[in-house]
């Protein structure tokens, strides 16, 4: 069996996080992030830290509405044996009933290399997420605070 790259592994535990978003499997994000992890969205979930945390704030959010979750352009930097950082730019569509809201944003991940039950694996221990141009549609889809959010796109 061919032995899969460190770059290929980190595109994998990238991509698992949005396709549990879209395939509403919250818990699932537990394969691409540490337990300690700090999960920063930026003027519209704020800091999370620790992957109990996250998974129930996005899941709180988003859990109730439909999306689609494009990943783009992307690059991997491995910052050391153990290290790396990656920048993923992603396309978000988000849909409930008739309304929709259509955002995209850049992802700044740093992750670590960990072996668990012998198998190598990489997980995002800092994500900075960072909305990008102009979101689009009816941000009363999402279970937020949503005076927060538009005061941070203010600043």
């Amino acid at each position: 069996m061919a032995q899969t790259s460190d770059h290929e592994l980190i595109r994998n535990a990238i991509a698992n996080i949005a396709i549990a978003f879209d395939t509403n499997t919250f818990p699932e994000i537990r394969h691409s992030f540490t337990g300690d992890c700090v999960a920063d969205y930026v003027g519209s979930l704020g800091l999370m830290t620790g992957i109990d945390t996250v998974i129930t704030g996005l899941q709180k959010t988003i859990g109730h509405i439909s999306t689609f979750h494009g990943l783009n352009t992307q690059s991997i930097t491995l910052t050391g044996e153990e290290t790396a950082e990656a920048t993923t730019y992603c396309s978000a569509s988000h849909y409930l009933g008739d309304k929709a809201f259509f955002a995209e944003a850049r992802y700044f991940d740093k992750l670590v290399k960990v072996t668990e039950g012998g198998v190598v694996k990489w997980l995002i221990k800092d994500r900075l997420v960072t909305m990008m141009g102009v979101p689009r549609g009816d941000v009363s889809i999402f279970n937020m605070d949503l005076d927060a959010w538009v005061d941070s796109l203010k600043a």
